[in-house]
């Protein structure tokens, strides 16, 4: 249970900040904090906990955003699946497969996101999407470095072992 509060906690804060600071940056594309957090926990946790993660907390960003409710838990859950589907079969100590990851995987959550837009009847999202979610995936593998190395210590013997 006390992993949970915390993992909730670490969660709705990266949320926070993404909702505060990072979107009064002053760039027309920004990274995905909550996008990378939900990455690395699935590379870490596995699929069931990387859904849920990604369920959870693209649940929070379509309240949060209250527009076209349902596309970030879907696009969210679906990207934490698959690279939950990959925990036991690569090496997660290395740096560089994380920031690899983290790369290839916000391509395809910008990919569902068009999709899922394009489903909703958005005026072609297709147009500057794959530019976009390009810009975004570089971003994020810049996020990776200063969180992974706390990430993963604190998944096999910090405060969020499983126990």
């Amino acid at each position: 249970m006390r992993r949970i509060g915390i993992l909730a906690l670490v969660f709705l804060g990266s949320l926070i900040i993404q909702s505060t600071f990072i979107s009064v940056l002053p760039l027309k594309i920004k990274p995905d904090l909550v996008l990378v957090m939900v990455i690395l926990y699935a590379l870490l946790n596995g699929t069931p906990g990387g859904l849920f993660a990604g369920a959870f907390m693209g649940l929070l960003q379509d309240l949060l955003r209250g527009r076209l409710f349902g596309m970030n838990l879907l696009a969210l859950a679906l990207t934490a699946w698959m690279v939950g589907w990959l925990e036991n079969k690569i090496y997660k100590e290395n740096l560089l497969v994380p920031i690899v990851v983290v790369f290839i995987t916000s391509l395809l959550h910008g990919l569902l996101m068009m999709c899922f837009g394009w489903i909703a009847g958005l005026n072609n999202p297709w147009q500057t999407g794959m530019q976009i979610a390009l810009y975004e995936a570089l971003f994020n593998i810049f996020l990776v470095p200063p969180i992974y190395g706390k990430f993963l210590i604190s998944t096999k013997r910090g405060l969020l072992r499983a126990e």
